[in-house]
């Protein structure tokens, strides 16, 4: 028989750092508290809680030499301390495709918004050498970690980073809208940003969002139909991760040997149904 759960306070919280059942980056105020300490005190605080994996993603960094294995960005170095999807390629890997035959277009200016380290922000710049991007991230701690991806990849002169994006900064980085593809992860604040009666270039913007379920009103229905009259909407949903979304060959000797263990890495522990929406002008 299970043993009940406590729910409040200390109680729960020792009975998460024990069993493991949730960790203390899950949700809620023990969440706020995780993001409020500086990085090094959050990887401790990774390592206390989860041991195993840590060591597990100290030696797929090892083996993966801080370079993306495979997907679009194959190849592309991560400074910091990439998370193990985007090291093995997996992350978002329900937009490989759609990645691929964006890079294909061509774009002159890619508006990045919620950028964070950067793997969207420099992976896109490598795949579309001819394009400027312009990469918002709120978070400073975060834009440090963009700035170091963007000397890293050699791609300074072509990733231009900024803070928080509103509809002047993003009517600005759009000018005309001609040839502009936006990039949209910003939890929600979407419903806001992404408004062609605000921003009217957006009628004319190839647009990549991604969608939450847990804001009010969720943000997928809201985008299909404020952009249904202007643009073709694709709906891509997340899915579970399993050893098939990576690509063969890629991260061995794990994949014959540990397949539990690589698949756990592939886990992008999403705490709510996700999707996105590819909203392309007519």
């Amino acid at each position: 028989m299970t043993p009940a759960t406590p729910q409040l306070g200390v109680p729960r919280l020792l009975w998460e750092l024990l069993t493991g059942q949730r960790t203390v980056e899950g949700s809620g105020p023990l969440l706020r508290m995780f993001q409020a300490l500086p990085p090094g005190w959050r990887d401790a605080v990774r390592w206390g809680l989860r041991p195993k994996r840590r060591f597990l993603y100290g030696r797929l960094r090892a083996l993966a030499h801080d370079r993306v294995l495979s997907g679009p960005f194959a190849g592309m170095p991560l400074a910091g301390s990439p998370a193990a999807p985007e090291l093995l390629g997996t992350y978002e890997c329900e937009l490989a495709g759609v990645v691929e035959e964006l890079s294909a277009a061509p774009f002159e200016r890619v508006i990045n918004i919620g950028a964070r380290h950067g793997y969207y922000a420099v992976g896109l710049a490598r795949v579309m050498p001819s394009a400027r991007v312009h990469a918002f991230e709120a978070d400073a701690s975060a834009r440090a970690a963009l700035a170091a991806n963007v000397a890293l990849n050699g791609a300074a002169g072509r990733v231009a980073i900024a803070g928080e994006c509103d509809h002047a900064a993003l009517a600005a980085s759009l000018g005309s809208g001609a040839r502009a593809l936006v990039v949209c992860d910003v939890d929600g604040g979407e419903l806001y940003l992404l408004d062609p009666a605000a921003v009217t270039a957006l009628a004319r913007v190839t647009i990549l969002v991604e969608c939450h379920s847990h804001v009010e009103p969720p943000t997928e229905p809201v985008m299909a139909a404020r952009f249904a009259r202007t643009h073709d909407v694709r709906r891509f949903p997340s899915e579970t991760r399993v050893l098939a979304h990576l690509a063969p060959g890629i991260a061995e000797p794990w994949r014959s040997r540990m397949p539990a263990t690589l698949e756990a890495l592939m886990q992008e522990h999403r705490r709510t149904p996700q999707s996105w929406l590819l909203l392309t002008p007519r």
